[in-house]
């Protein structure tokens, strides 16, 4: 008879994670590498000038895609995922001399011989564990050094990203979702469906059934309606926010910002076609769907909160067409209104209520503060009701109809 032991260790069975989407090296646009991007990026773009006007849309903008996105790839190259760097060579080479030793454990004959060169490797890993445990504790010390300092010097992107670095990558793990009627659905192509539904019915959401009756002004405002000119378009680059998320068409805002002049240049007769015609290019009408977890129950899908990553030019179109409008209707709307306006802040008007809260207290004199909060305000617009506002602000129709192209 046979006797042995069988020792097993069940392996947990971790979440199908997406495919993660490709993002570029941004940080080497700097010194000679940005130069070197600027020149590549001329030389693509060169072929662009000699275009036939007749071309349409959707091809030119592949064009201009390609520039950038091979660009991009040829220069900047793709992010890669990056090892522990906190750990020091003498670390490295002590567990390259334990796995040396663990390999002669494995071929050693004799049992004398075997015991021997366990010693040792138990005396390496011991080694290897204790210089490991320095460099951690040296690299955590560096880390709350750089956090105190950029909290010091009101730093707060760096004292953010140095924290997120000490607390070390987390991710909730993914729970499944429950449909309409409260019941769990553990089937991926079931669960895809549910959050299809889930912004389909956000997203689309009955319109109003006593509209108001919403007249168009007499007059239009005096808003520009010519085609974007190289001036607006360079503006409009220049006012992108860095470091956001690429859309559908992986160009981020740092490589239109490379080089403001030659981008605006050849974005110019690609925003002209699309404004004289009307039609968007495909990408610019998708977008990247993230969904982030808010409180509460993450198996409903009202507790997450969606985020579409758009295209960038895409963005910068849309810009040239907000930097038009928002000087003459900025008069008309309400002084109660801080979001989205220049020179106001929504934070001003907390302050302020703040202080009125104060003085109730200190006068003891009555106050009635009156909060409302409309769920999934953004969301549950009525657009038909939207374009006519406005053009009851006087908006001019030229100005409104890529609005309306673009949802």
């Amino acid at each position: 008879m046979l006797l042995g032991k069988l020792k097993l260790r069940l392996k947990k069975q971790g979440n199908r994670k997406e495919v993660p989407r490709k993002r570029y090296q941004i940080n080497r646009l700097n010194g000679a590498t940005k130069e070197d991007f600027k020149l590549c990026l001329r030389n693509r773009f060169q072929p662009l000038a000699s275009l036939e006007e007749e071309e349409d849309v959707e091809t030119h903008w592949s064009r201009v895609k390609t520039a950038f996105t091979a660009t991009c790839e040829e220069v900047l190259g793709y992010q890669k995922k990056e090892n522990n760097e906190w750990i020091s060579q003498k670390s490295l080479d002590l567990k390259e001399r334990r796995r040396h030793l663990k390999e002669q454990v494995n071929s050693s004959i004799t049992r004398r011989s075997k015991e021997e060169k366990m010693e040792q490797y138990n005396l390496a890993a011991k080694e290897r564990k204790v210089s490991i445990k320095k460099d951690k504790e040296s690299f955590t010390k560096t880390l709350t050094e750089k956090a105190e300092k950029a909290a010091t010097a009101g730093h707060v992107k760096i004292l953010y990203q140095t924290t997120k670095t000490l607390v070390g990558k987390y991710t909730r793990s993914e729970m499944p979702v429950k449909d309409a009627g409260g019941k769990a659905i553990f089937e991926k192509d079931a669960q895809a469906a549910r959050w299809i539904e889930h912004f389909t019915s956000l997203w689309n959401r009955p319109p109003p059934t006593n509209p108001p009756e919403i007249l168009e002004a007499r007059r239009d405002l005096p808003i520009n309606c010519d085609t974007p000119s190289h001036r607006e378009i360079v503006d409009a680059i220049k006012q992108l926010d860095q470091e956001k998320a690429a859309g559908s068409d992986l160009i981020p805002p740092e490589a239109l910002k490379a080089d403001v002049d030659t981008t605006a240049t050849f974005l110019c007769p690609l925003f002209v076609k699309v404004w004289t015609s009307g039609k968007y290019p495909i990408d610019w009408t998708e977008g990247h769907l993230v969904k982030i977890p808010k409180k509460g129950d993450l198996s409903r899908c009202e507790n997450y909160r969606g985020i579409t990553l758009l295209s960038i030019p895409g963005k910068v179109f849309n810009r040239v067409l907000l930097n038009r409008i928002k000087a003459a209707t900025d008069p008309k709307l309400r002084d109660e209104q801080a979001g989205f306006r220049s020179n106001r802040s929504t934070t001003d008007q907390i302050a302020t209520l703040r202080i009125i809260v104060e003085q109730s207290l200190e006068w003891k004199s009555p106050l009635i503060v009156n909060f409302l909060d409309y769920e999934k305000a953004f969301d549950s617009i009525d657009r038909e009701l939207l374009w006519k506002i406005m053009r009851n602000y006087g908006i001019p129709e030229k100005n409104c109809e890529p609005c309306e192209e673009d949802v």
